[in-house]
């Protein structure tokens, strides 16, 4: 496999517990299960080995990515169980993410089967699945490479096979999404029109950018203004006014709109929610949005 994916290690669970458990976002830490993660983290001999188990639960952990891996992982990547056991996700890295589902890798777009957060460390998500199948999932501000597979039960050896492929390579097909899109969407390229203009604000101590739903022959949300010219020393100030999730993600090349972030990546999560950055040096810095990334983009001159 691909040095680069994230460990796709397996755990088959016992049978299904008598109770469901709903989607829940749950603050706090595992507590006792600490040991368990240690061991947890080890090689086996035994698949089980490889994620935690309580009973009936699966639990899988978001960290930051090692050696070939992308920047974040939730870990294992995949997972197989059965209908009624119970999935945790558990926040270990400290960083944003959500867990959201969706009904292709490729297009990473949310189904509506659950959307939750894992805001800080020690934050936890559950989902009882009770029908068999293949159920993706994805981190928005992340959505470029941070995916993950619950394989319920039995499921089609051939469509488990294709979302290994994937997990082996997560940026690549997402990239390959995007162009496929581009393809279909070439009778809406009017939609997918980006104002790429930069606006004059010099002379500003703090420039403001907003966040906010695109308006006739925009994209479905925009950065306002996306292009600005600023004086080196000014502050940029982005403000979420659309109430919808976002990020501000730093990229070196305004068309490679995946991973990115070593500049800033910062979340702007909800109505009112901002973020700052001073652009201490001359230049041109591009930046867009992860989970909007195909079309929600923009880029700072400083003079």
């Amino acid at each position: 496999m691909d040095d680069r994916a994230p460990s796709r290690r397996r755990v088959l669970v016992g049978a299904a517990s008598a109770g469901a458990v709903g989607l829940a976002s749950l603050a706090g830490c595992v507590g006792d299960e600490e040991a368990d993660d240690e061991d947890a983290g080890t090689d086996g001999d035994a698949e089980a080995d490889d994620a935690e188990t309580d009973e009936d639960v699966v639990e899988i952990e978001t960290r930051e990515g090692e050696d070939g891996e992308p920047n974040f992982v939730f870990d294992p990547s995949i997972a197989e169980l059965e209908p009624g056991d119970t999935v945790r996700w558990v926040n270990t890295d400290g960083v944003f993410h959500t867990v959201t589902s969706t009904d292709s890798l490729e297009t990473r777009s949310e189904s509506g089967e659950f959307n939750e957060e894992l805001a800080a460390e020690g934050d936890t998500v559950e989902w009882t699945p009770e029908e068999e199948g293949l159920q993706h999932y994805y981190c928005e501000p992340h959505v470029g490479f941070m995916i993950g597979t619950l394989a319920v039960g039995d499921v089609d050896d051939e469509e488990f096979e294709d979302a290994e492929e994937i997990h082996e390579d997560p940026e690549g097909v997402d990239e390959d999404a995007d162009d496929a899109d581009a393809d279909d969407e070439d009778a809406d390229d009017e939609d997918e029109a980006v104002d790429e203009e930069f606006v004059d604000v010099t002379g500003e101590d703090v420039v403001t950018v907003e966040t906010r739903q695109g308006e006739d022959g925009e994209p479905d949300f925009v950065f306002d203004p996306a292009f600005v010219t600023v004086d080196e020393g000014t502050t940029i100030e982005w403000v979420n006014t659309d109430g919808v999730f976002h990020t501000v993600t730093s990229t070196d090349d305004i068309e490679v709109r995946s991973g990115g972030g070593e500049v800033f990546d910062s979340t702007i999560s909800s109505e009112g929610a901002t973020v700052e950055w001073q652009a201490d040096e001359p230049g041109t810095q591009a930046y867009y949005c992860s989970p909007h990334a195909g079309f929600m983009y923009g880029a700072i001159e400083i003079e």
